[in-house]
């Protein structure tokens, strides 16, 4: 199977016509594992901003890409019809979907097209190989990090340019490729609903009331002795999750009990967990304080 890293670069840019910002693409890179031992095809574009009329400098700054580098770009048009002739029916993958969202909004803005004609399987290469590497998904992983865990020096590559990060990233993909984990990660972009699931923002939810919360999402049982808990103490909503004080009448054993939810495109994601009870950490600490005091006296 045929694989292409993409890497984008861009500028946000404020757009009378949308009366709002766009992060306007001005930098391609992208990646083809050839065979083993040979080094990798490559593509690399810069975009003429049509948009933002300078850069800001705090892309100028990451990237090193000038206003001057800019002038003799190709226009966007023609930077992703030469993509596509290159790329051809490769499977399109990208380091979390920040890269393939941009692409579509700027599909959106410079052509009215709500769908990108070459697009036909992707893969969020990020997604993969935190699985591979048997990351919790709920802490992204960015790319420096996976590198160095697979052995990769990230200061080997051009970091923060298109072409450079989508090298390190076939790199990283190169190392954990598995035909049999990575077909799951296959998405149909052909297939009716893909571009709604990819454009769908995971929300937090913060109100209790929330029709989609259910009595039973909010009840714990206690993890000593396994039977359900009381809840003695009212909710409270920190960090866009709420904790509560539960106490276990059969075993006496008080905790906190944690639960956030979170409304993605598949429904609600309900994740529990469970704390140490004010009441514990307070008496710990003061056995901590009592004692160090102990210990000074000494």
């Amino acid at each position: 199977m045929d694989f292409v890293v993409l890497d984008l670069e861009w500028n946000g840019a404020y757009s009378r016509r949308l009366g709002g910002f766009l992060n306007e693409i001005i930098e391609m890179g992208a990646a083809r594992a050839g065979r083993a031992g040979a080094p990798p095809d490559t593509f690399q574009a810069l975009v003429r901003p049509q948009v933002g009329k300078k850069i800001s400098g705090k892309i100028q700054a990451l990237t090193s890409i000038t206003d001057e580098d800019l002038e003799g770009g190709l226009r966007f048009q023609q930077a992703v019809s030469r993509f596509a002739g290159w790329a051809g029916g490769a499977v399109v993958m990208t380091w979390g979907t920040s890269d393939i969202l941009t692409l579509i909004d700027n599909y959106r803005y410079f052509r009215g097209d709500d769908r990108i004609p070459f697009l036909k399987r992707y893969v969020d290469l990020q997604a993969y190989c935190e699985q591979r590497l048997g990351r919790d998904p709920a802490q992204q992983t960015g790319l420096e990090t996976a590198a160095r865990l697979l052995g990769i020096d990230p200061a080997s590559f051009s970091q923060h340019r298109a072409l450079g990060d989508s090298l390190l990233e076939l790199e990283c993909f190169r190392r954990l490729y598995d035909p049999a984990t990575l077909e799951p990660f296959i998405q149909d972009a052909e297939r009716r609903g893909f571009y709604d699931r990819m454009e769908f923002r995971t929300t937090e939810i913060c109100d209790l009331h929330h029709p989609l919360i259910r009595p039973a999402d909010l009840s714990f049982c206690c993890d000593l002795c396994g039977r359900k808990a009381r809840r003695v103490g009212r909710w409270q909503l920190r960090n866009k999750s709420f904790r509560a004080e539960f106490l276990c009448r059969h075993c006496g054993h008080r905790f906190c009990g944690r639960v956030q939810f979170k409304l993605k495109y598949e429904g609600m994601s309900v994740r529990k967990a469970i704390l140490p009870s004010r009441r514990e950490k307070k008496e710990k600490e003061a056995a901590q304080a009592a004692e160090k005091s102990g210990e000074e006296g000494a």
